[in-house]
């Protein structure tokens, strides 16, 4: 059902700095993109097979609920590709107790992608991810 790691989501409190970070790790800088309909910008850097996302969230309301008070930065998701379809991945963990945040998976940069509920997966949260499964959009410029 799943396949890969492919990437590892870290809220930070400012993207700059966490970039510069990641930069002097010599990790390479793929895209970053700003997406305001989810509060955030994010960018992406590659790590071997799979990548570490950076989100920065944009507004206090936004950044209280996916940082806290007082953190830096916190892991908030792993993302894991599936094997075949998302939607069969979706009815096999369902079929564990695994709820999800959303009722179908969204079109992120032409792959399908749906979160799960921390609380249904022993407090870890999933993005499974379906790549080129969905129109592609432009990514952000930089």
């Amino acid at each position: 059902m799943l396949k890969r790691i492919d990437h590892v989501g870290v809220v930070v409190d400012d993207l700059f700095r966490a970039k510069k970070f990641l930069e002097s790790l010599g990790l390479t800088f793929e895209f970053e993109r700003e997406l305001p309909e989810r509060q955030v910008r994010a960018a992406f850097y590659r790590c071997g097979d799979g990548r570490i996302e950076l989100i920065e969230p944009t507004t206090p309301e936004a950044r209280a609920r996916r940082l806290g008070e007082g953190n830096r930065a916190r892991i908030e998701h792993i993302a894991v590709e599936v094997n075949e379809t998302i939607t069969g991945a979706m009815e096999a963990v369902r079929g564990l107790g695994v709820d999800f945040t959303t009722p179908q998976p969204v079109a992120i940069d032409g792959n399908l992608n749906i979160f799960t509920r921390p609380d249904t997966c022993e407090g870890i949260q999933f993005q499974l991810v379906q790549p080129g499964a969905a129109p592609c959009a432009q990514p952000a410029p930089n």
